[in-house]
């Protein structure tokens, strides 16, 4: 459980960051590129891939994951500027769903009863945490939301599979390693076809890259620690994680940028933390 907590919030971390970056004028891709190199040079610290044995298995999967990393950190990022942080949760981490489903149909995962009912509750209580009194901050989410909602749902079944398929105990540390790297690649080419790179100079987006790349990669380390060795179920890890981010999102919010959650924000997170209750009971 504690894997499942760290991950969550690093996870929140990010949102709560990326909000930052709009009040600094940080700009986004740019400082999501040397994020994405600070992640690996964290990577190759932490996980050493040169001593893990036989990467072959990964390198597909690590290339298609960069793909769905790069691409739905930059539209979060964006929305989370632009939307909000609750309503960018919401179309980010109903995701949970597919995610969920996935892990139970594909991977032959069970839940028991209560499990069901606290994945039903943990998808009301991000819903709930995440909606404004009049509806907009839904309706502004949702106007990048298949995407995010999609990319989301990809990326945590990716993860999931490439966990149980293709790693083993020594190179389930790698995997975020390799991702980073390949993400980082894709993301600077990106700045060049986008002609951003007169932002590299700048203090504040190396500044901003920095602190991102670091709290990323203990994002994604601690996702794979927890679906390896949680001793709970993909079905359980992710779920659990969302609800994580809620609170730890609604809480560095009010902190850092002075919100201060509605009703039905307090109702959401309330449910949330039955839903974890009910979760950890099956």
């Amino acid at each position: 459980m504690v894997l499942v907590i760290l991950a969550a919030v690093f996870a929140a971390l990010l949102f709560l960051i990326f909000k930052s970056f709009e009040h600094r004028r940080v700009a986004l891709l740019p400082a999501i590129v040397i994020n994405y190199f600070v992640a690996l040079l964290c990577g190759l610290v932490i996980s050493k891939p040169w001593a893990a044995g036989d990467l072959a298995p990964l390198w597909t999967p690590s290339l298609i994951l960069s793909v769905l990393f790069i691409t739905v950190f930059y539209l979060t990022g964006f929305s989370a500027q632009r939307a909000g942080i609750a309503a960018t949760t919401v179309a980010s981490k109903m995701s949970l769903v597919l995610t969920v489903t996935f892990s139970v149909v594909a991977l032959g995962e069970e839940q028991r009863l209560l499990g069901w009912m606290g994945i039903a509750l943990a998808i009301a209580g991000v819903v709930l945490s995440s909606w404004s009194n009049d509806g907009r901050g839904m309706h502004r989410a949702w106007a990048l939301p298949v995407l995010l909602f999609a990319g989301n749902a990809a990326i945590d079944i990716g993860l999931a599979w490439t966990q149980r398929m293709r790693t083993t105990p020594l190179t389930e540390a790698v995997l975020p390693t390799m991702v980073f790297g390949m993400a980082g690649v894709l993301g600077l080419i990106g700045v060049f076809v986008r002609g951003e790179q007169g932002a590299f100079p700048e203090p504040r987006t190396w500044a901003g890259g920095l602190l991102l790349g670091t709290v990323n990669y203990g994002s994604l380390y601690f996702v794979v620690k927890a679906l390896a060795n949680s001793g709970l179920p993909s079905s359980s890890v992710f779920p659990l994680m969302n609800i994580g981010v809620i609170v730890f999102g609604t809480l560095g919010s009010m902190t850092l940028f002075r919100e201060r959650p509605r009703t039905l924000q307090l109702a959401g997170i309330a449910t949330a933390m039955l839903a974890m209750v009910l979760i950890l009971a099956a």
